[in-house]
């Protein structure tokens, strides 16, 4: 293991395809998936132990499909399910009320959970240390990084003994949040979407039962006051209250203990609860470019931050892990050129502001919330879907780029679970052995995973898709569709042609 050759060996060079810098949710998801596209990882991060309190909170049903593929699915039995959100005015009427549960989705898993980030990052530690071709490298910081042309070096130091090292990787990958050392590295801009905000964010154990809180896992959020407050139950037996701060409000005041008490005194007093958190956070909105500059990418708040009110910022991240592991797998392995990593950008970008410019106006809503002379009725919350932009997919299909469903197959195991991170196609057996010579060695050539059944769940998905055969990309979103065998014949040479050295050369 290389955790055990850098012990023995201060003086060594260490060399691995991609260095991770940053171990929140979004660089241990990446490390985790380079991990399993079998490339030499290397992951960095400032601290020794995974942060006690959580950041994120929220996660949404496609984003337990990574879960499940990153190995995590194990702790979903702790997640905590959401409930109905009031909004209320400030003389608290009743303003809206929306319920956020919609059951198990299409995409296998409940809509919506609430759960404790720690717990994840600390599986995911678990697994980079065991990683026999990675190296994790807790409790250091970098140093200096620097452009070799074909490669790139990265100096650390752990901050603890001051011993020096470095790495030569191929590529570099910040995740290293919303101050990004390698975002200024690489020169990037930012893009204001003007939605900062700063909030007191109070997390408690409540250590007696209350029954003046709103009740299972609801929650409420009172605006049209002068510091909007958000109520919301995170992952069990753990409570969040979050005040929104006015410009000209003073951070320190609003983070004193005695303002927490403050604040809880009309549902607590101080001795009924433990107080695990206390502090003002910042919540910007902020797009930077470019995401990527030769050997250099960012993923996560080091490449979009935005407020918390549509629980997306951790989603998005992890999304930008899923896109773009399984590209640079292909790079590294040479079996795609280097300007496949020119689609991560154009394809996730669009889709991440679509959650980045609804988040930032629903921030700058929540303190002019009014009430109506009526009791509005109980409405339900909608998936939003977009659309991945321009990259890896079918031009000519209205289908591509759209998430795909995640059915269970006849065996009763779910989609990704048989085809694992990589390319699929799942057709009418019919379909498929009408196809030419060529595409099925094309096919074989691409590693695509071709599913052996066509039946109950799996084949209500494709024909209700108006299709007989789909190809999934390994995050889960559409290549395209075909509706017999000469479209599946084209479908799949322009999926040759969007990924092989020799196709893209020629076109």
């Amino acid at each position: 293991m290389m955790n055990s050759t850098v012990e023995h060996d201060v003086d060594a060079e260490i060399t691995v395809d991609v260095v991770v810098i940053g171990c929140g949710t979004t660089g241990l998801a990446l490390g985790r998936l380079l991990e399993l596209e079998g490339l030499r990882v290397a992951v960095i991060d400032r601290g020794r132990m995974p942060m006690a309190r959580p950041r994120a909170t929220h996660v949404d049903d496609e984003t337990m499909r990574a879960f499940q593929t990153l190995g995590v699915r194990h702790l979903e039995k702790d997640f905590s399910p959401m409930g109905i959100y009031r909004h209320y005015d400030d003389k608290w009427r009743i303003v809206m009320r929306m319920d956020m549960n919609r059951g198990r989705t299409e995409q296998g898993w409940q809509s919506d959970y609430m759960f404790h980030q720690p717990d994840f990052e600390a599986v995911l530690r678990g697994y980079a240390y065991n990683y026999a071709n990675g190296g994790t490298y807790f409790g250091w910081e970098v140093t200096s990084l620097k452009d070799a042309g074909d490669s790139v070096l990265v100096d650390l130091r752990e901050t603890a003994t001051a011993l020096d090292r470095r790495i030569r990787a191929s590529f570099v990958v910040g995740c290293d949040g919303a101050n990004s050392g390698v975002r200024e590295f690489m020169g990037c801009t930012q893009i204001d979407h003007r939605a900062t905000h700063r909030s007191l964010i109070v997390d408690i154990i409540p250590l007696v039962a209350k029954d003046n809180l709103p009740p299972g896992r609801d929650a409420f959020i009172q605006g049209a006051i002068r510091n909007p407050l958000t109520f919301t139950r995170i992952a069990g037996p753990r409570v969040r209250f979050e005040l929104m701060l006015r410009p000209d409000d003073d951070s320190a005041a609003f983070a004193r203990t005695e303002k927490a008490y403050d604040v809880l005194s009309p549902w607590f007093s101080p001795e009924e609860y433990r107080m695990l958190r206390c502090d003002v956070y910042e919540w910007r909105s902020l797009t930077a470019g470019p995401w990527r500059a030769g050997r250099f990418l960012l993923a996560g708040d080091s490449a979009h931050t935005m407020p918390p009110h549509l629980g997306q910022g951790m989603c998005s991240g992890i999304r930008d892990a899923t896109n773009l592991a399984w590209k640079l797998g292909r790079v590294v392995r040479g079996e795609s050129p280097m300007n496949l990593l020119e689609t991560y950008e154009t394809e996730r970008r669009p889709h991440v502001d679509t959650y980045t410019r609804l988040s930032a106006r629903l921030a700058n809503k929540i303190e002019a919330l009014a009430a109506s002379e009526e009791e509005p009725p109980l409405l339900r919350a909608e998936a939003l879907r977009p659309r991945l932009g321009p990259g890896v997919g079918d031009d000519a299909n209205e289908l591509a780029g759209t998430l795909s469903s995640q059915p269970r197959t006849a065996g009763g195991r779910l989609l990704d679970d048989v085809v694992g991170y990589r390319f699929a196609l799942v057709a009418d057996p019919a379909v498929l052995s009408g196809t030419s010579d060529r595409t099925k060695s094309l096919l074989e050539t691409l590693g695509i995973h071709v599913l052996q059944e066509f039946s109950g769940e799996v084949r209500d998905w494709v024909t209700g898709l108006g299709a007989a055969a789909v190809i999934i990309r390994p995050d889960r979103y559409l290549f395209g569709t075909a509706g017999d065998s000469a479209e599946l014949d084209v479908l799949v040479a322009a999926l040759g042609t969007s990924l092989l050295p020799s196709a893209m050369s020629a076109s």
